[in-house]
């Protein structure tokens, strides 16, 4: 080989190269991307398949060399999903009156086992900030290093967050899980173990930690539940505009019988997207409601906080219910779009998502009454 050729060869990064093959699987079956990202890159070729679940999609993307563009738009797709916090909340009953402050005063995160975990580095410290004696908050950054989930940019950042309160009047303790990579997410639930293991050692909560469960409803109260959160809140401060997108599916163990119902037991699912999809016939129908599984939804709202108008696009629903790769059947909540004139983002961010959670307890407990 040539000195210039050897020189050429030196050159060459890791960020010019393409992956292919087997180096394609971690990307793919990132969980992030969905069925519908897999799928529209072998459209886009052509290529149409019955089935077009990952076990079905990824065998054959890994035989294909990929063009800059569609690796590009996957890599986008995949950033995208993940720069969206999402927010998982759970409660837990305490036994004293103790301040969050004192109960765990002595409570340390097993740093060395979170960074163990994952490839990732800690690029702050893991404590938590004390808001006030009964809200606490622990936020950092991880740095993850991995050429198989991001072979252009080998290395990001990703946030995630904490959140702990007491409320003293009910003696309940709300924990928030905001998370947004997987990395993040699985910290997230290795220090709330954690702490919640260190609060029950030190009597001051109950065993039992109570979350929002796909599988508390049956299909028809999944159904009412999810469409009671496509409204305005009590005070009138978010009004609901429109329902923009909905993802729903037959039951597999008892499918729709209407057979003038576009959705039969060999269909998989319907992805929905559109305006004021609240009057589409799926939504307002009761005829299939006790045979479909209603996984998702995205709802436009305005706002008013203090006088700063603006509107968001709240995700929300059972994402991962009855898909192949994700088991977890807790509602999920993630506040995809924001938009205001304000430049203070983060406080319009936390007035919308609080202002939801009080709307998710709403509906719950109505629907939890009906039935």
């Amino acid at each position: 080989m040539h000195d210039d050729q050897i020189m050429r060869c030196s050159e060459i990064s890791v960020a010019q190269m393409l992956p292919f093959g087997f180096a394609l699987r971690p990307l793919l079956n990132d969980s992030c991307l969905t069925d519908g990202d897999l799928n529209n890159v072998l459209k886009s070729r052509g290529v149409f398949l019955g089935n077009t679940d990952k076990k079905s999609t990824i065998p054959l993307i890994v035989t294909m060399v990929l063009s800059p563009k569609e690796f590009e738009t996957l890599q986008e797709r995949q950033e995208t999903k993940e720069s969206n916090p999402k927010h998982r909340n759970s409660t837990i009953k305490s036994k004293t009156t103790n301040p969050l402050i004192k109960a765990i005063a002595d409570f340390e995160i097993p740093v060395d086992k979170v960074e163990n975990m994952n490839d990732i580095e800690l690029l702050t410290p893991m404590n938590f900030a004390t808001l006030s004696e009964n809200h606490l908050q622990l936020e950092y950054i991880i740095s993850r290093k991995d050429l198989t989930k991001d072979w252009v940019r080998p290395e990001s950042r990703h946030s995630g967050k904490v959140n702990i309160k007491k409320d003293v009047s009910s003696n309940v303790v709300e924990i928030c899980n905001e998370y947004t990579s997987k990395e993040t997410d699985d910290i997230n639930k290795q220090v709330i173990k954690e702490l919640l293991s260190f609060l029950k050692e030190n009597q001051e909560v109950d065993d039992k930690m109570e979350t929002v469960s796909a599988s508390d409803f049956t299909n028809r109260e999944r159904f009412n539940f999810m469409l009671q959160l496509a409204a305005d809140s009590d005070d009138g401060s978010m009004k609901f505009v429109e329902i923009k997108d909905i993802e729903l599916g037959p039951d597999p163990d008892n499918p729709p019988k209407n057979p003038n119902s576009i959705i039969q037991q060999n269909v998989k699912k319907v992805i929905i997207n559109g305006n004021a999809l609240e009057r589409n016939s799926l939504l307002t129908n009761d005829t299939d409601k006790d045979h479909l599984i209603f996984r998702s939804v995205e709802a436009k709202y305005e706002f008013n906080f203090k006088g700063i108008k603006g509107s968001c696009i709240m995700q929300y629903g059972f994402m991962h219910f009855f898909r192949n790769q994700n088991t977890s059947q807790e509602f999920q909540v993630a506040l995809l779009y924001l938009k205001s004139k304000s430049a203070n983002k983060a406080s319009l961010n936390n007035f919308v998502l609080e202002q939801f959670e009080r709307m998710k307890k709403k509906a719950l407990q109505k629907t939890q009454n009906d039935s």
